[in-house]
């Protein structure tokens, strides 16, 4: 805890004290009318006071090099991505875009896949495979290094959980090494590769509408949630798992009284349950269109999610998710993207789905 608060110390010193190069940066983007700071300050509901009050600033230092995003029309990411010559000049995506992009019209953020998106592992039909424990376990192990903390938490089910693991492609590592690494832990994992689109929530609804969910009193959705952008990426993680993944006989009662609340669709650990409209941030639109596309009517301003999407969930809350008429092709490229992406609406969109039809967010401790 002393480091973190040591960093954001430090943090405050360069947001108040800038090099001049820094200072200049953060001026030709105030002056472009290319920086939305509402817009940024919504997307980053938990930035440190200073950086609220200078936000070009915090972009400048911080904020573009882990890829946020300026405004709702420019992912610098993206625009790296797309515009490969960009690296010759030395400049930052934004400044370039500022400087020689926006005249020449460059495009400067993503747009759906459409029909040009990949193929999904093909999942057995429901009911085939045996079903051997009262509870899932969806794991989605993006990173694969990851995989004995994640076996390290799973063993604290004590064999009352099915583990079905989705990867992610990685063309640096053959899957055949971290399926064994999986199997040798947990010899009946059922294990996919998916293509690296829609972070966990696609594969985690490929899944759902295959039925395969279905049989179990409760699943558990977890994942690497290792969040390079934040500084407390790795404490943040911790909490959600611990909150839900705690010690095997504090975990069985905790799921117990979930499971004996007949209101209760998902459980979130303590403090991760987020509610007002202002948690949207950039994902408001894209979640109407999912909605009026379902048919779903619901009031936008009631929202409440389950922020880090790590959370146990019951088969009433699985099969309103499972009705949700998305696919692949409603997914962006993947860019690293921070927010605003179709996984960032549909993680909130869960939570208004789930409560909309009248169940509760359950948190561990506060019920």
């Amino acid at each position: 805890m002393r480091h973190r608060y040591l960093r954001l110390a430090l943090l405050g010193l360069r947001i108040l004290f800038p090099s001049p190069a820094e200072a200049r940066y953060a001026r030709l983007i105030r002056q472009s009318g290319l920086f939305d700071r509402a817009w940024y300050l919504a997307c980053n509901p938990r930035l440190p006071w200073i950086c609220r009050r200078l936000p070009e600033r915090h972009y400048v230092l911080v904020g573009e090099g882990v890829g946020l995003c300026p405004s709702p029309a420019f992912s610098p990411r993206a625009y790296s991505h797309l515009n490969p010559d960009m690296a010759e000049s030395g400049l930052p995506p934004l400044a370039h875009y500022i400087l020689h992009g926006r005249a020449a019209d460059r495009t400067a953020q993503d747009h759906p896949i459409g029909s040009d998106a990949p193929a999904l592992p093909h999942l057995p039909a429901a009911g085939a495979g045996a079903v051997t424990a009262p509870f899932a376990v969806v794991l989605h192990l993006y990173y694969r290094d990851m995989w004995p903390e994640m076996a390290e938490r799973l063993q604290r089910l004590e064999g009352q959980a099915d583990l079905f693991v989705t990867l992610t492609e990685d063309p640096r590592e053959p899957d055949a090494g971290i399926r064994a690494r999986i199997l040798a832990d947990w010899p009946a994992a059922r294990i996919w590769t998916f293509p690296n689109l829609g972070r966990d929530i696609l594969p985690f609804l490929h899944l759902l509408h295959s039925g395969l969910l279905s049989p179990y009193r409760a699943v558990c959705k977890l994942h690497t949630k290792r969040s390079p952008h934040r500084d407390d990426g790795k404490v943040w993680r911790h909490a959600l798992a611990d909150g839900v993944l705690g010690p095997p006989a504090l975990t069985a009662a905790r799921l117990a009284a979930f499971l004996d609340d007949p209101s209760a669709g998902l459980w979130v650990a303590d403090g991760h349950l987020m509610r007002g409209p202002e948690w949207w941030g950039p994902n408001r639109q894209r979640a109407q269109e999912l909605m009026a596309r379902s048919g779903m009517r619901a009031e936008m301003d009631r929202l409440g999610f389950a922020a880090g999407s790590i959370y146990w969930i019951r088969p009433e809350a699985l099969a309103l998710l499972a009705a949700l008429p998305v696919t692949a092709a409603d997914f962006e490229p993947e860019r690293g993207q921070v927010d605003g992406t179709t996984a960032h609406a549909l993680e909130r969109l869960f939570g208004l789905v789930i409560e909309t039809a009248g169940l509760r967010i359950r948190q561990t401790d506060r019920k």
